[in-house]
């Protein structure tokens, strides 16, 4: 099975389906209808099915992710490096990851793109998958997970990496027991580690 197989199967499970409701949920909180969103690793789209109403943009560097994006929904989507992101400086208003980082190596150039590309004012949101709970430990221990490939499996030196860029905090969300998403802020059963925040001066 392809990745982009994967993607489908699990964004249209129950359990997937609910688990993208409450990431997309929780952004919500962060953004206003009319800013300007990069969804930065957008994968097959399953963020901007969530955000009809929204000006938002993704972008990832599979071409497979981005075609079956494209046939999902009718936002914007760009093929390209998240490195060398296809944006002005500031022409942002919040920049987007959505379980993207942990699989990106050059982090720093990374965030450094981010920051340029957003408005001193704007938002960065970091969705993590958070390698302290169970869910991802279980996930990284399975054979054949897509977690597997993370490059980086300590979320909290990561989020520590992402506060140097930006002025922001860290909280824990989306609790995830037996395939069903609770709530809690329990790093032991919170699935996700969110860093939120604005460019720092010296991002800038």
């Amino acid at each position: 099975m392809s990745d982009v197989e994967s993607f489908v199967r699990f964004c249209e499970s129950e359990f997937g389906s609910a688990v993208m409701d409450r990431e997309a949920a929780y952004i919500k909180q962060y953004v206003a209808a009319d800013d300007r969103i990069l969804d930065v690793g957008c994968g097959i789209g399953s963020l901007e099915e969530r955000f009809t109403d929204y000006d938002i943009v993704g972008i990832d560097i599979s071409e497979a992710m981005v075609k079956t994006a494209r046939q999902r929904t009718p936002a914007p989507f760009l093929v390209g490096d998240v490195r060398t992101l296809p944006a002005r400086t500031d022409a942002v208003d919040a920049v987007v990851f959505v379980a993207t980082l942990e699989f990106i190596s050059e982090i720093d150039a990374v965030l450094e793109e981010a920051t340029r590309v957003l408005r001193p004012d704007g938002v960065l949101v970091a969705v993590i998958l958070n390698t302290r709970s169970e869910y991802v430990q279980s996930n990284l221990q399975r054979e054949g997970s897509y977690f597997q490939r993370m490059v980086h499996r300590d979320s909290e030196a990561l989020a520590d990496r992402v506060l140097n860029a930006i002025d922001g905090t860290r909280e824990y969300f989306l609790g995830i027991a037996d395939e069903t998403v609770v709530e809690s802020s329990d790093p032991t059963t919170a699935a996700v580690t969110a860093v939120v925040g604005t460019p720092n001066s010296n991002s800038k």
